[in-house]
């Protein structure tokens, strides 16, 4: 009776620990109501390349200024966010003549990067039943 009762108490347990989190993704300094374009990074990815991710996120904002998204169908775990907004349309970043954006960017922990794209590890967050709001300030 005892196992029983354990087997019970882990099946539950498991499947609460692995049920679905609703993630919020703050994003800030939106100047205008072009499409945003998220990605999601895993480690395994090659962060920040654009078509190397694990999975992609396209949402039109309703307004400038700041915005929350919400998405129910991100899966607990490690990630780095890279996002652009798609100001002509054209659903590829804009870069100048040595490669810095030409459309607003941000990546997840804020990183700024100076001479290159920033790593990974730098804009890596955690995404799970504690950790479900992030906030990404777009630089323009």
């Amino acid at each position: 009776m005892k196992s029983i009762l354990l087997l019970t108490s882990l099946l539950f347990f498991g499947f609460a620990e692995s049920h679905a989190q609703t993630f919020y993704l703050k994003i800030s300094n939106i100047k205008s109501t072009a499409i945003l374009r998220i990605a999601f990074y895993k480690k395994e990815n090659k962060f920040p390349d654009e078509g190397k991710f694990a999975f992609a996120k396209e949402v039109k904002p309703s307004k400038t200024g700041e915005v929350t998204l919400t998405f129910t169908d991100i899966p607990v775990g490690e990630y780095a966010l890279a996002l652009y907004q798609d100001s002509n349309g054209n659903k590829k970043l804009d870069t100048n003549i040595v490669g810095y954006p030409k459309e607003p960017f941000g990546f997840s922990q804020n990183i700024k990067p100076k001479f290159a794209a920033p790593a990974y590890e730098e804009c890596k967050i955690t995404f799970n039943a504690n950790n479900t709001t992030f906030s990404i300030k777009l630089i323009d």
